[in-house]
């Protein structure tokens, strides 16, 4: 696969009715299902990857708007077709989509919905 992604609820032991599940998602490029033990890799490769599956929820089936991981994790961030980014719509007709699709700030993503309902969050990598 071009992008695998992996997202994980890590609720602590401690967990209060009234507050959210604590919420870590992982997109890692060029990662094949076998190199993980939480998709059934025998090996140990990633063990604190596969430490966080083990408490947590990992996605077993997944599809990809794209086949290029920068339009792929656009659609992933903001729920949007990566043909419809900003970023794309200001060059129009010339609308091709491939590394040229990015975040302009203008499109609310997940972080923008999950800060309303009171998560802090963060951005650590590439986009």
């Amino acid at each position: 696969p071009v992008c695998s992604g992996l997202c994980f609820s890590c609720p602590s032991r401690r967990i209060r009715a009234e507050m959210p599940p604590n919420i870590l998602l992982l997109v890692a490029d060029d990662i094949p299902r076998n190199m993980l033990q939480a998709y059934g890799a025998a090996h140990d490769l990633a063990p604190n990857i596969d430490k966080l599956a083990q408490d947590g929820l990992v996605f077993v089936t997944a599809y990809t708007p794209a086949p290029l991981c920068t339009p792929a994790r656009y659609s992933l961030l903001t729920g949007r077709f990566a043909s419809n980014a900003s970023s794309i719509v200001a060059h129009r007709p010339w609308s091709l989509v491939g590394f040229n699709t990015f975040l302009t700030g203008k499109e609310p993503t997940m972080a923008n919905f999950l800060r309303k309902q009171g998560y802090l969050t963060a951005l650590v990598g590439k986009y």
